[in-house]
């Protein structure tokens, strides 16, 4: 009896023996496997800068949600007053939204106006006409610097310059017209045909800050040069052009390819980027590459910000056309172009084309300057260059749009006569 029991109880044991055995097996080789752990970052200062650089710059970590808009005798308008989370606290990389104040500028000045309605003609009344300010040329140290001046209803004319707009397109053109006049002298505009060496220009030749628009040109001209595209230099903190802006979210002293600094640059607009080619490989180029091609624009030690009218900006962009048929490097930067993360302009009403672009932007203390410039490449290809300075909360990036909708649609009726 007691055998059988000893014998029974020695079948448990190893009934209960083997259980564990194969559950510590399937633990270690069939356990479920973890999730992939999410990328933490911390959350940089961006209160003060512009609701558009900071939703430009960092794209690739976070979303920004405007959740009121407020006066303030701090910042100008456009700028965030607030962040939610706060800066120096932990985010998750590609999945948070930012919550952020702008301010609407300084709140304007109340006054009471006495008003009485009489019959006398308004030609009779004398008043003092405002002193025009003074036009400043020529370089800038800081595309922030407040050297812009508003030149608002000023009588200005659509014009082609060795073409003629076909009848087809009158109506067109006579829209196009009215897009840009809305903003007088505020507005530039060329449309440039490589293909007739025709071109529509509109305030042409007014100077605007250009902004980050000189990353394209500045690009062009040392990738034309004997540039080692794998050469590698190091992001110091003096070369940050604030200590928030490190290229792709990388510590100082990251080693960065000129062929990384060169894309972050065109793609994502990269302030720090683009100091850091300048700061390593110079300015002598870009020099040499602007005086051959006839134009006045020279770089300095302090110095590598322009203001452009759209004829020097189409000049340019010609060229880099020519260069993207041309050279080996050509493709590589007609390739950032084309996939610049900021597609809110041109590239927003041509989804049925190729845009090659930058855009540029400079706040001021009562306005903005935007910009942008482009290669379009369709069944035919053409270069785009246009500027606006304007007020609002909002960027009028829908004149752009316009302006490149009915560009496009005149172009395809030149092309076809």
């Amino acid at each position: 009896m007691n055998y059988r029991r000893e014998k029974i109880i020695s079948i448990i044991i190893i009934i209960i023996s083997f259980a564990i055995i194969v559950g510590i097996t399937l633990h270690i080789f069939f356990k479920p496997a973890k999730p992939p752990a999410m990328e933490i970052g911390i959350m940089p200062k961006i209160v003060g800068y512009s609701f558009f650089e900071v939703r430009a710059y960092y794209a690739d970590q976070f979303d920004l949600e405007v959740t009121a808009e407020e006066y303030s005798d701090t910042y100008l308008e456009g700028a965030v007053l607030s962040q939610e989370p706060a800066e120096g606290t932990e985010f998750t990389v590609g999945s948070t939204t930012v919550k952020v104040t702008v301010s609407k500028g300084a709140k304007p000045v109340e006054t009471t106006v006495t008003t009485s309605v009489t019959e006398e003609d308004p030609t009779e009344t004398e008043t003092d006409a405002p002193e025009e300010p003074l036009r400043v040329d020529g370089p800038i140290e800081n595309p922030e610097a407040a050297f812009e001046h508003s030149y608002p209803d000023v009588e200005l004319e659509l014009t082609a310059a060795g073409m003629e707009v076909p009848e087809s397109a009158a109506e067109l053109a006579d829209k196009l017209y009215a897009v840009l006049r809305r903003h007088g002298a505020d507005a530039g505009f060329l449309y440039y045909n490589p293909h007739t060496g025709g071109s529509l220009e509109y305030n042409a030749d007014e100077k605007f800050s250009s902004g980050s628009i000189i990353k394209a040109i500045y690009a062009r001209s040392i990738l034309d040069s004997s540039i080692d595209l794998t050469a590698e230099y190091e992001m110091t903190e003096e070369l940050l052009n604030s200590r928030y802006e490190l290229v792709d979210g990388q510590p100082v002293g990251t080693m960065f390819t000129a062929e990384e600094l060169i894309r972050a640059a065109l793609v994502k607009s990269d302030n720090t980027a683009y100091k850091m080619l300048y700061h390593y490989i110079g300015y002598s180029k870009f020099n040499e590459y602007a005086a051959g091609l006839g134009l006045p624009q020279r770089m300095t030690d302090e110095n590598y910000w322009f203001r452009l009218t759209a004829r020097e900006s189409a000049a340019y962009f010609k060229d880099i056309y020519a260069f993207s048929k041309q050279h080996v490097n050509g493709e590589f930067m007609f390739e950032c172009m084309a996939n610049a993360e900021y597609r809110d302009m041109f590239s927003a009403a041509l989804a049925d084309k190729t845009v090659h672009e930058k855009y540029g932007y400079l706040p001021q203390e009562d306005f903005y300057t935007l910009g942008d410039c482009a290669i379009v490449s369709g069944r035919t290809d053409y270069v785009l260059a246009a500027y606006v300075r304007n007020t609002g909360e909002n960027l009028d990036v829908k004149f752009f749009q316009d302006v490149a909708e009915i560009t496009d649609k005149i172009h395809e009726i030149v092309m076809e006569q």
